[in-house]
C-alpha cells in the first residue's frame, strides 16, 4: 500500500490511530503505546498546551531524552502550529540561558536530572531571574517545581473545537520545529525548520529505507531503534518522525548505548540501523559483537561524517551486509543525498556520498559564487524543498548563510562528477592552514585509522609563530590496546606530504564528541591553547 502523503506530520500520527488503531507504534523500557494512544495522548497534550495559552508560532522548548514524553511534545506542539525547540539534556544553566532567552518560550517541558546533570536545579535558577518568570514549566518527573506533565494529562480539557481549529490553521511553510546547529565552528545557529522541511524529509526517507528493505525481504511491521539526541535533527526527523510518518515500530532509548542498542537489535529482530561513524566504529571494534544475533540487520545507514574503508567493510561483514551513506545537515536537509546499496565501498570511502534526492538541487561554486564544472572542487550549494529558508531571530547569519538565489551555503568543501554523483572532501571551517599549504583533517585521519591500534582519530590546527598553524592528532586505541605517537608519525611519514605530518601526536582513553557523535575538535583545540598558555 502507497503511503499517504500529507503536509503536517500530526496528520500522519492522526492517520494511522485511525487506519491501525492498534499498531504498537512506540516501545519503551517495557511499555508500548498503540497508534491509537499515540493520536489520543498529543491530542489530549495539545489541549494542554492550549490551556496554557501557546497559539501558532509560540516555541515550545523541551529537555528531554529520546523517551514517549518527548515524541508526544513534539507532536502535540506540532498540532498547534507550535515550534518544538528540543534541547540536549546535558545543558546546564549557562547553556539554557542562551538557548531559552534567544527563542523566548511559553513553555519548557523537561526531566528534572539526566545522569549526573540537575536540570531542575538549573531551572529553579533560571526562573528567578526576571527574563523566564513568565514561562510555565511542566515536569516529566516529580517535582515541586512547575506542573506535573502526567498529572495534567489525567484532566479533561474541553477544548475540542479549538485543537480542530488550530490544526486546520496552519500553513506548511511555517516554523515547526528549531535545531540549534554549528556549535562546534562557532556561536550556535537557531535552524527553523518548516512543516514541509520536515515531513517531507521523513517521507523520502521512509520511502527510500522501505524500498531496499521490501526488496530483501523484510515483511511485515518495520522496526526501528530511536536513540539519538531529539536535539539533533538526526534523532528528531530521520529517526523519530520517520518512524512516526512511514509507520514504523519504534523502540526508543534514552540514550544511545552499544550494549543496548545491540540487546534490542537481536530481541526485535531490527532490520536496519543508522548512526554517524563514530557509533559504528564503537560497535565493530567491540569483543562482546559476536555474541549477538544480527542476521535480521539487512541494512547499516551512516551520516555525518567521512567513513574510512576499513570501517565500511567492518561493517558489511559484522553487522549487515549492505550499507549506505547520505550527506546532509540541519539547515539543508537531514539528508540531501544517498549512495545506492550497489556502490563500491571504496569509492564511498573517497567521499562519494552519493545522488540528491527528488526536488534537492546541488552545485558546487568556487571563492566568487561561480558554478564549478564536474570534477572541480568548490563549496557544496544546495537547495530544495528540505532546506530551510533562515535561522530563528538571526539575520546576520542569514546572510552568511544563504545566497541570493536561495541557496544553502553548507561549508562543505565537495566536487560533482559526471553523473551528478557528489564527492564530500572536507570542511572549509576544519581547514588547517600550515604556512600556504591547506589541510584536511580528514586527510589525516583516514590515514592513522588504517593503523590496527587505532580506533579514534582527531586532526586539528593549533596556532604555530613560524606556519600559523601546525597540525596536532589526537589518538584513541581499541580497549586493551597500546600505540606510540612514534608510530602513528612514522605511518604519517610514510604516507603523507611533510606538512600534513603532525607535529604532536596525543594518546587517550577517550576524546571529547559532540553530542552527535562526532569528535568535539573545538574542544580540543581550546583544551591545547590553554596548556599551551600556562
Amino acid at each position: 500500500m502507497a503511503l499517504p502523503k500529507f503536509d503536517f506530520l500530526w496528520s500522519y500520527v492522526d492517520h494511522w490511530g485511525q487506519e491501525d488503531p492498534e499498531f504498537p507504534a512506540i516501545h519503551f523500557q517495557g511499555k508500548t503505546y498503540t497508534s491509537q494512544e499515540v493520536s489520543a495522548i498529543t491530542d489530549c497534550l495539545a489541549k494542554v498546551l492550549l490551556s496554557m495559552g501557546v497559539q501558532k508560532g509560540d516555541r515550545v522548548v523541551t529537555i528531554l531524552p529520546s523517551n514517549p514524553e518527548y515524541v508526544f511534545s513534539f507532536v502535540a506542539a506540532n498540532k498547534i502550529g507550535a515550534i518544538t525547540v528540543p534541547m540536549d539534556v546535558r545543558y546546564r544553566v549557562t547553556d539554557l540561558r542562551r538557548f531559552i532567552s534567544h527563542v523566548e518560550p511559553k513553555v519548557v517541558i523537561s526531566a528534572s536530572t539526566a545522569g549526573e546533570n540537575d536540570i531542575l536545579a538549573s531551572l529553579r535558577e533560571l526562573s528567578g531571574e526576571p527574563e523566564f518568570g513568565g514561562i510555565e514549566y511542566l515536569m516529566t518527573e516529580p517535582a515541586d517545581f512547575g506542573s506535573s506533565f502526567d498529572k495534567l494529562l489525567e484532566e479533561d480539557y474541553p477544548l475540542e473545537e479549538e485543537l480542530e481549529a488550530a490544526k486546520k490553521n496552519q500553513d506548511p511553510d511555517e516554523g515547526a520545529l528549531i535545531i540549534f546547529t554549528g556549535g562546534t565552528t562557532g556561536v550556535p545557529k537557531s535552524a527553523l525548520l518548516s512543516h514541509v522541511n520536515v515531513t517531507m524529509m521523513c517521507y523520502l526517507e521512509e520511502e527510500f529505507l522501505t524500498t531496499i528493505l521490501r526488496n530483501r525481504g523484510v515483511s511485515g511491521n518495520i522496526k526501528t531503534v530511536a536513540a539519538l539526541p531529539p536535539s539533533h535533527v538526526g534523532g528528531t526527523v530521520e529517526l523519530i518522525g520517520t518512524a512516526l510518518v512511514g509507520k514504523y515500530e519504534m523502540n526508543l532509548l534514552e540514550k544511545w548505548s552499544p550494549l543496548e542498542v545491540l540487546q534490542t537489535i537481536q530481541e526485535e529482530k531490527i532490520p536496519f540501523i543508522g548512526g554517524v561513524p563514530v557509533t559504528y566504529a564503537i560497535l565493530v571494534s567491540m569483543k562482546e559483537l559476536a555474541e549477538f544475533d544480527l542476521s535480521s540487520v539487512k541494512l547499516s545507514f551512516l551520516s555525518g561524517d567521512k567513513v574510512s574503508l576499513e570501517l565500511l567493510e567492518g561493517i558489511r561483514t559484522r553487522i549487515s551486509p549492505l550499507v549506505v551513506v547520505g550527506y546532509g545537515s540541519t539547515e539543508a536537509g537531514s539528508e540531501v543525498t544517498f549512495t545506492d546499496i550497489e556502490d563500491d565501498l571504496a569509492d564511498l570511502a573517497r567521499g562519494y556520498v552519493g545522488t540528491p534526492l527528488a526536488g534537492m538541487e546541488v552545485k558546487i561554486v568556487d571563492d566568487e559564487g561561480n558554478t564549478l564544472p564536474a570534477g572541480e572542487e568548490g563549496e557544496v550549494l544546495i537547495k530544495g524543498p528540505l532546506t530551510i529558508n533562515s535561522y530563528y531571530r538571526m539575520p546576520e547569519e542569514d546572510k552568511a548563510g544563504f545566497s541570493a538565489d536561495g541557496y544553502c551555503l553548507s561549508g562543505d568543501l565537495g566536487y560533482m562528477n559526471e553523473a551528478g554523483g557528489l564527492y564530500i572532501k572536507g570542511r572549509k571551517k576544519q581547514i588547517i592552514r600550515v604556512g600556504s599549504y591547506t589541510v584536511l583533517p580528514s586527510e589525516i585521519e583516514e590515514v592513522v585509522v588504517q593503523h590496527p591500534h587505532v580506533a579514534l582519530a582527531a586532526a586539528l590546527g593549533i596556532p604555530d609563530e613560524l606556519y600559523g598553524e601546525v597540525v596536532w592528532l589526537f589518538v584513541v586505541p581499541p580497549a586493551g590496546e597500546e600505540v606510540s605517537e612514534e608510530e602513528i608519525i612514522s605511518l604519517c611519514k610514510e604516507q603523507l606530504a611533510n606538512y600534513k605530518v603532525p607535529k604532536r601526536v596525543l594518546i587517550r582513553d577517550e576524546i571529547p564528541l559532540t553530542r552527535i557523535g562526532k569528535a568535539d575538535r573545538e574542544t580540543l583545540r581550546k583544551e591545547v591553547i590553554e596548556t599551551l598558555n600556562q
